[in-house]
């Protein structure tokens, strides 16, 4: 059985791509430089958070999808058979002065994963890797399963450690 796990944009997420669409339509509605400028931050701004949404809601790809063979997250670009999984457990966030609850997933060999995620998410990765000893560390703010639901995943279907 495959847990598969989408993007559920959640409101500060949506907000957020509402911005960028008004700072698209009110730069291309000027017709100067600055106009010009507005427009081309909003559309790269929509792309980077609208597209993750479409593919993983319209074209169905999951950010995670735990299975009998490992871990993967395809829009990180990251596979992980059960093998290079050290470990995967809960922790917090310290976000200003709120916590969030993260799941860590943690390779066997982080710097490889590092160099194996897409090049735009290769700086959080190496942030996360610097914050939490791995580069994968998931948030379900905007996930439609709970971390919860992946942590029973993985627990049923992790092979056993010898």
């Amino acid at each position: 059985m495959t847990l598969l796990v989408r993007l559920r944009p959640n409101g500060p997420y949506l907000l957020f791509m509402l911005a960028a669409v008004a700072a698209l339509v009110f730069g291309v509605t000027q017709a100067d430089l600055l106009g010009t400028v507005i427009a081309v931050c909003g559309a790269v701004l929509l792309v980077l958070f609208g597209g993750p949404v479409v593919v993983s809601t319209v074209g169905r790809v999951p950010v995670v999808a735990v299975d009998e063979s490992g871990v993967r997250l395809p829009l990180m670009g990251v596979r992980l058979s059960w093998d290079e999984v050290a470990d995967v457990r809960r922790t917090v966030a310290l976000r200003g002065k709120t916590s969030t609850p993260v799941l860590l997933i943690v390779p066997t060999q982080p710097e490889i994963v590092v160099d194996r995620v897409r090049p735009w998410l290769f700086r959080e990765a190496r942030g996360n890797l610097a914050r939490y000893g791995t580069p994968i560390v998931l948030s379900d703010q905007s996930l439609d399963h709970s971390l919860d639901d992946i942590t029973t995943a993985v627990r049923r279907l992790r092979p056993a450690v010898a």
